[in-house]
């Protein structure tokens, strides 16, 4: 669990810099565009943010670092509390090492698309990563044959079912990026099932 709460922590520390501090002078830090919608405009976003013209100039970086950011206070805790539940859940069973890195090749699997298959300019946040956390989620239930694989309480594991649909609602942009992060997962745990036999 320790992994998971320090990618939670980062991701919260970045968001605080971004929000708070590393911002255009004059920026109206506590209206309701900065707070609860982003307004995009902090300095971190601008250097992390998928972007697919800046990728092609060599910030290779962009393919993944998105997940550190979020735009608005809802989008930030829907997703932080989304990344504890199922790193919880994984962490406890496949270990910590091999969850972050299921969280970033699904990120990175994502942003590859994203950037490349859509020419995408503007992602921000760790949805594509989580996406990649609930496909292992659910290939781990698969070849535990039991949901409740772990010791998360069947409550939590409602919550990202429910955050997996609304998700995908959102917009066509959102399904895409939070598809191909599942795809990426999936990728992943089918990886991990063949080295591990």
């Amino acid at each position: 669990m320790l992994a998971t709460i320090l990618l939670v922590s980062i991701i919260l520390l970045l968001f605080i810099l971004d929000t708070f501090v590393c911002i255009p002078k004059g920026t109206k830090v506590f209206t309701k565009a900065h707070l609860m919608d982003g307004d995009k405009v902090g300095y971190i976003t601008k250097a992390l943010k998928l972007d697919y013209t800046k990728i092609k100039k060599g910030q290779i970086w962009r393919l993944f670092s998105q997940v550190f950011l979020h735009v608005g206070i809802p989008h930030l805790v829907f997703n932080c509390l989304a990344i504890l539940f199922a790193g919880y859940a994984l962490e406890s069973t496949i270990g910590w090492e091999k969850t972050i890195f299921g969280f970033f090749f699904s990120a990175f699997f994502s942003g590859f698309v994203m950037a490349f298959g859509l020419k995408f300019e503007d992602g921000e946040g760790a949805s594509t990563g989580i996406y990649g956390l609930i496909a292992m989620f659910i290939m781990t239930a698969i070849t535990e044959h039991t949901l409740f694989f772990s010791n998360l309480h069947w409550f939590f594991i409602v919550l990202l079912g429910i955050y997996t649909i609304v998700g995908m609602l959102i917009d066509n942009i959102n399904r895409w990026e939070h598809s191909s992060g599942f795809v990426g997962g999936i990728l992943y745990s089918l990886l991990l099932f063949v080295f591990n036999n």
